[in-house]
């Protein structure tokens, strides 16, 4: 029959197009933060799955080996914080700060072997790519890697829960009294009041100063000292077509989005799997429930004071429910109450997942508060430092948890925490709400983000999107241009009006009149 004939042709033309549609995807993710890496790893077994290439600098070796994925591994160990020594919340330090760790770990990151072995990679082998995916805020000179690959197009991955820096890269509208800057107050689609207005526009004000002063010059140098011959920051910023960013509108607010902004928060909440083995009897047999307790990959419990540690440890000692908690030493096993248990390590989606959890004791991350709504379960936040800050308010403001300043943790306060969520049915009703509203999605926001990155790609960069905004200079879109013209032109009418007035009001002289006669008295 004809179609047999036809055969070998369909079927390579079928296998033509599937490897035609392929993509070479450049992942960049160097900040050293493991929630960062959660994110960029996440992608990337995303992209893996629907058959994409994927060649990346991160921070960590891939759990399995993939023939599709090429790693070059920086192996940086991710910061810590000192639970004991609180971050200032002083404007004037939290700048500079915040700019000197950018500048820090972009310098680690140029000089790490990794980098140079990625860098060798691109010059030598010449390999051909479809997309550039960066983590760019404060690592923005590793845009420089996009000059060596061909000028991609750029899709941004932003993990920080500081969302307005990438809406004013990518043209969208921001105003320092309808967003908040640097996590000011909490964001609920509530206005916010003259106080925080005042400190919104100041924050906004002292980090676009020095960003713009400071941070963006040593940006350019370090950027052509690491690329040399590379374009202006100005110029490679063009080919940024979409940012993907770590926000969800249940938790961080409606915000004013042009289309190349994509909200894909909560993109690595997943239903939960079992847990291991050597803990999962012990959940399964909680009889009142269990509380988890993890403040994240950057906050140590181990590093907390004696007297912290012995308060923790007496509060939940009297608890009836068992407490799984994630401890990174061994200087606490001799004394570990019967009801609590203790690891290193713990697969926090998994037992956020477990049906008898009863409270999450965490420092409100932005990942760990993700998930936490993601699977229902009610939040004891501790927060330590910026976007901490913001969930554990947001969580008390909603009534879906409470928040409790590592400074105030005595035993008392710790217990009375714990016992009046977990004995307040309140609390994991409002989350379950909570739950709903954030899984309502029409799509997981891992595929959404796949997708934004196969269309990036199929449309040469979405060019469609780009916000005109990108295209004025600064006066021109706050229209200090206009204000300007029209307050000339009022000038200019005032100035016509009062010489007009001079005009009519000045005394006429002449003949005839009373100024040019001379009159004879007498």
């Amino acid at each position: 029959m004809m179609w047999r004939a036809w055969l070998p042709g369909i079927l390579a033309a079928m296998m033509a197009c599937s490897g035609s549609s392929a993509l070479h995807v450049l992942l960049v993710s160097t900040l050293p933060s493991h929630s960062h890496y959660i994110l960029a790893n996440t992608l990337a077994i995303g992209l893996l799955g629907r058959g994409h290439h994927v060649t990346e600098l991160v921070l960590q070796q891939p759990a399995a080996l993939h023939p599709n994925r090429t790693s070059f591994v920086m192996q940086t160990r991710a910061y810590d914080v000192d639970p004991e020594t609180p971050i200032s919340t002083s404007v004037l330090q939290e700048v500079p700060l915040f700019y000197g760790f950018g500048r820090e770990t972009t310098r680690q990151a140029l000089e790490s072997p990794a980098f140079q072995n990625l860098v060798n990679h691109l010059r030598d082998k010449q390999p051909h790519f479809d997309v550039f995916v960066l983590d760019y805020l404060l690592q923005e000179p590793l845009i420089g890697l996009n000059d060596l690959i061909g000028r991609r197009p750029v899709v941004i991955l932003a993990p920080f829960n500081m969302p307005e820096a990438v809406l004013e890269l990518m043209g969208c509208p921001y105003w320092p009294s309808l967003l908040p800057y640097g996590g000011v107050g909490v964001h609920d689609g509530q206005p916010m009041n003259l106080a925080e207005r005042v400190m919104s526009a100041f924050k906004w004000a002292a980090y676009k100063s020095y960003f713009h002063w400071t941070y963006r010059p040593w940006v350019q140098e370090a950027m052509v000292n690491a690329f040399p011959g590379v374009p202006p920051l100005e110029v490679l910023l063009q080919d940024v077509a979409v940012s993907l960013v770590n926000t969800v509108p249940v938790l961080n607010g409606g915000m004013p989005l042009v289309p190349g902004v994509v909200e894909v928060g909560g993109l690595q909440a997943k239903p939960a799997s079992l847990v291991p083995d050597d803990i999962r009897g012990w959940l399964d047999n909680a009889t009142h429930g269990f509380v988890f307790m993890s403040f994240g990959s950057n906050v140590k419990s181990a590093s907390m004071s004696g007297e912290k540690k012995g308060a923790i440890l007496g509060a939940l000692g009297r608890l009836q429910q068992r407490v799984l908690w994630k401890y990174e030493g061994a200087d606490i096993l001799d004394v570990l109450p019967p009801n609590v248990r203790v690891s290193k390590w713990l697969p926090q989606n998994d037992i956020l997942g477990h049906p008898n959890i009863v409270c999450f004791v965490s420092h409100n991350g932005g990942l760990s508060s993700q998930e936490a709504a993601y699977h229902g379960v009610p939040v004891l936040g501790v927060p330590f430092f910026f976007d901490h800050v913001g969930y554990a308010e947001k969580f008390e403001r909603l009534g879906v948890g409470r928040r409790l300043r590592y400074s105030d943790i005595t035993e008392s306060t710790f217990h009375d925490a714990l016992v009046s969520i977990i004995h307040d049915p309140r609390y994991r009703e409002r989350m379950q709400r909570l739950r709903q509203l954030m899984c309502d999605q029409k799509e997981p926001p891992l595929e959404r983000a796949l997708w934004w990155v196969e269309h990036v790609a199929r449309t040469a960069g979405a060019p469609h999107l780009r916000s005109p905004a990108l295209r004025l200079h600064w006066y021109e879109l706050w229209m200090l241009d206009l204000l300007a013209g029209a307050a000339i032109a009022l000038l200019a009418v005032l100035v016509a009006i009062c010489a007009l007035w001079r005009l009519c009001a000045r005394p006429v002289s002449g003949p005839g009149t009373a100024a040019g006669l001379k009159v004879k008295v007498g």
